[in-house]
């Protein structure tokens, strides 16, 4: 059986993929460590500076490690020699992870780099000046493309995809945004304790596994078992006896929830290990 699997999973990938598809493709899965964007107006109060010094380039063009550090204060805790980045921004931002928020005492909300909405109040010093600002949240993972990168995958700017991050303990991130510029570098940005938690060292990667899917939610010891599966609009049939992997990812691509599976439609053991572990509910017609 593993063997006929392997040769309609290889049939089937080489006739559904066209030259500008590549769902396998590795793609870099970087840390982003706590860090810190100044305007130019904190800038210069903090630092007396109107631009900031590069130190390094970072992976995203246009985009720099400064040589300017400064200190996190929170109501429980202190964050020192936090990296500022270059260049200066509209607004200043704060991004930490969820744990180093613990560490300050302060409640900042998850949200892409540059949505500000709710975030916390911080204290930040440089020297023995302090200012404080609603500028703190905790950087939601993303994944950066330039457009011909989102075409090759098949996705668009904005849309939601699956991750699975091949560290030392791999894992699925899911509901991460795709961020489309043309000054983008290809790379998916997770925080430190996604990061830690995948096993993330230098050079480590990710493919995508689904887009605009989610894996199954995992019920709790001792909960009421999860309702059976109900037909949804999105739910679709599929033609043809042998359902593969591939049509298996492609509806999930599609923005489908769930397959019908018609009277004596075959759906391989890989199949099926994908549907349930992209979120894809199997109901079976008469």
């Amino acid at each position: 059986m593993d063997q006929i699997e392997a040769i309609v999973r290889e049939v089937v990938s080489r006739l559904a993929s066209g030259p500008a598809s590549c769902p396998d493709r590795r793609i870099p899965a970087e840390m982003s460590a706590r860090h810190v964007h100044l305007s130019r107006e904190d800038l210069r109060a903090l630092f007396g500076l109107d631009q900031l010094e590069c130190a390094r380039e970072i992976s995203q063009p246009g985009q720099y490690l400064s040589t300017c550090r400064v200190r996190l204060i929170g109501p429980k805790g202190i964050l020192d020699n936090v990296a500022v980045l270059g260049p200066t921004r509209d607004a200043t931002q704060v991004e930490i992870s969820a744990t180093d928020a613990r560490t300050l005492g302060i409640s900042a909300p998850v949200r892409l780099s540059g949505d500000l909405k709710d975030a916390a109040d911080v204290a930040i010093q440089a020297g023995g000046t302090v200012i404080t600002r609603k500028a703190a949240i905790v950087a939601k993972r993303h994944l950066h493309m330039t457009p011909e990168d989102a075409a090759a995958f098949g996705v668009q700017h904005g849309q939601s995809v699956s991750v699975r991050v091949l560290g030392s303990r791999p894992l699925i991130l899911e509901d991460v945004p795709v961020r489309v510029s043309r000054q983008a570098a290809l790379a998916l940005h997770m925080d430190t304790d996604e990061a830690n938690a995948a096993g993330a060292g230098k050079d480590c990667a990710c493919q995508i596994v689904g887009v605009g899917c989610s894996a199954p939610a995992v019920r709790e010891a001792g909960s009421a078992p999860a309702p059976a599966p109900v037909l949804q609009p999105e739910c679709r049939t599929l033609p043809g006896k042998l359902i593969t992997e591939q049509n298996v990812k492609k509806l999930c691509r599609d923005g489908a929830r769930g397959l019908c599976l018609a009277k004596g439609q075959i759906i391989t053991p890989l199949a099926r290990d994908t549907a349930k572990s992209l979120g894809l509910n199997l109901t079976y017609g008469g």
